[in-house]
């Protein structure tokens, strides 16, 4: 999931399922979501899912267990374009950082086991990284220095096709020589801001600074895994089974649209896990993975289907997880071209026409919260308010703005959909609309979400356009990560075209904060510019909602959306 873009379908458009599938999904079921950020690393904590999982019932180390999952589209790290790639990859690779949920609820980035130390002396570009001498991948080869640059190398040459290998680029670090090695073409390309010190430290040199908080962020996901030497000998047959240093490794290829199994490291390092054994199921129906689940087939749904909300908590008890604070949420979006959402009134009028509280409440149970920013207090900066009167329902305000500001072209609105979606969602939100500003909404169905998205673009300015809806999940738990790939300008997931030199200011200023209040002040500044233009505005903060069986205890999710793997016990051990 990981990846500069966290869409997999439209918001707004998918309707019952959360408004959109989650970013980093590659799912093609419309009951799934996903969310995203960067992959902690194996064995780590996650303390914010549910106090459920918690039972007295006796368990010990040992057994067996099964997760429900999707097909990953790849196991290579570097490739990781998915969370259901991620929560195998956090159990087979231990990386430089974990994401772990703090007391106050955010998530932050921790060194893992293997790190020695990370320092900079200049101020954020030139950092040292050192790593612990003495470990090995599952078949004997030895983690060095070297062994993360030729890895970080792989991802970040373009003809190596590593859909991670941006990370290295003016999007998140931005190594020196990335423009060089990124081109299409390149596959052994050497970046030059990267250096061998000794068998245990890099030097990794940066084109701008960085402060040490993003710095660790960046460093924190499946790209940064490091990657044994056969791995760049054979790339494909690595990916059927690939070779880490976690706390469980593979022992015979994946099963495609099957199985995944992982079994415990005898020689991990760290932390091991508890389980001996782990399958992952891969599923292609939701409803069998629901009957499933109900029948103690399948131990862990890290994402209860939508068909299966209005009857989960009854059926679940005490294993149905429903904790907000995800790190995803959804979004509105109104036409930068055209004139008929030219008056910024006339936009906040028809966000605060939008009882989200309702619609929560009916369609989607609770397992969504309404947004007053475009992150949840699950990041640090997060869970403000910038938004403002324009994100409270107040249908009698909105109906007086609305007309004060001259309404819209022909007293219509339109909504995108997707076509096959029951788009339940979207029509109440167009009904509600309809009712309190007293126009006609509508809405404006596509084949899919790449056709959606390529009409936005070619809105003119003597089209009445449409109002666009999207989500994103987190690559890393911080509040630029929120909003400068879906607002800078430039940016590839910038997809309202949305321009604003005070914003990209703010976020470079953020980026390069070696204070961690100053930077996130910097982020929340930026934030603020957005939703003063009023170009787009955050409707929800997904939940994380899971469930498990009887079979397990300690089950936890972290609120990236991953699993507490290594900490889960098989019950009657």
């Amino acid at each position: 999931m990981f990846t500069r873009r966290r869409i997999g379908t439209a918001a707004a458009v998918a309707a019952a399922t959360a408004l959109l599938l989650s970013a980093c999904s590659s799912s093609s079921s419309s009951e799934s979501s996903s969310a995203a950020s960067s992959a902690p690393a194996a064995g780590s904590t996650a303390s914010a899912g549910s106090s459920a999982g918690t039972e007295s019932t006796a368990a010990k180390p040992g057994g067996t267990f099964s997760v429900a999952s999707e097909e990953p589209q790849n196991l290579v790290p570097s490739n990781c374009y998915d969370l259901y790639c991620a929560n195998v990859l956090n159990q087979l690779y231990t990386g430089l950082f974990r994401f772990v949920t703090q007391s106050d609820g955010t998530v932050a980035p921790e060194p893992t086991e293997l790190v020695d130390s990370i320092s900079t002396s200049d101020g954020g570009t030139t950092w040292s990284i050192k790593i612990k001498d003495g470990w090995t991948f599952t078949n004997g080869e030895a983690i060095t220095a070297q062994t993360f640059v030729d890895t970080w190398n792989f991802a970040a040459n373009g003809g190596n096709g590593q859909q991670l290998g941006f990370v290295f680029g003016p999007a998140q670090l931005n190594v020196v020589g990335y423009d060089k090695v990124s081109d299409t073409k390149s596959t052994d390309g050497k970046l030059e801001g990267l250096k061998v010190v000794s068998p245990t430290e890099i030097q990794m040199t940066l084109v701008s600074p960085l402060g040490q908080n993003i710095f660790e962020n960046f460093l924190a996901g499946p790209q940064i895994f490091p990657m044994p030497s056969v791995a760049f000998t054979d790339i494909d047959a690595f990916n059927k089974q690939p070779i880490g240093d976690g706390p469980y490794m593979m022992t015979e290829p994946w099963t495609p649209n099957q199985k995944i199994d992982i079994v415990k490291n005898p020689d991990y390092k760290g932390t091991p896990g508890n389980a001996d054994k782990v399958e992952f199921r891969i599923y292609n129906d939701t409803t069998a993975e629901w009957a499933d689940l109900q029948a103690n087939n399948v131990d862990v749904v890290p994402q209860i289907p939508q068909a299966a909300l209005s009857q989960a908590s009854q059926v679940l008890g005490d294993r149905f997880i429903n904790t907000p604070g995800a790190l995803s949420f959804s979004y509105y979006f109104f036409p930068q071209q055209g004139t008929t959402y030219a008056n910024k009134d006339v936009r906040k009028a028809i966000a605060m026409s939008i009882d989200e509280a309702a619609i929560n409440e009916k369609l989607l149970y609770n397992t969504q919260t309404p947004a007053t920013a475009f992150a949840p207090s699950t990041i640090p900066g997060g869970g403000t308010d910038p938004c403002g009167e324009a994100c409270t329902y107040d249908p009698v305000k909105a109906k007086q703005m609305f007309d004060a500001a001259g309404g819209v072209p022909g007293n219509k609105i339109e909504f995108a959909g997707l076509q096959g979606s029951p788009n339940t969602v979207l029509k109440a939100t167009c009904d509600q609309i309809q009712k309190n500003l007293g126009v006609t909404c509508s809405l404006k169905l596509f084949p899919d979400f790449g056709s959606m998205l390529d009409a936005y673009g070619k809105i003119g300015p003597n089209d009445a356009g449409f109002i666009g809806g999207l989500g994103w999940g987190a690559d890393n738990p911080t509040l630029q990560n929120m909003i400068a790939p879906l607002f800078g300008t430039g940016s590839p997931s910038n997809y309202i075209g949305y321009s604003n030199p005070k914003f990209d200011e703010l976020i470079a200023k953020g980026n390069a904060e070696q204070d961690t209040a100053a930077q996130i002040k910097d982020w929340q500044d930026a934030q603020q510019v957005v939703y003063d233009d009023f170009v787009a505005f955050a409707t929800n903060w997904r939940n994380t909602v899971a469930g498990y069986s009887t079979n397990v205890t300690n089950v936890d999710i972290n609120p990236q959306g991953f699993i507490n793997i290594p900490e889960i016990q098989v019950v009657g051990q």
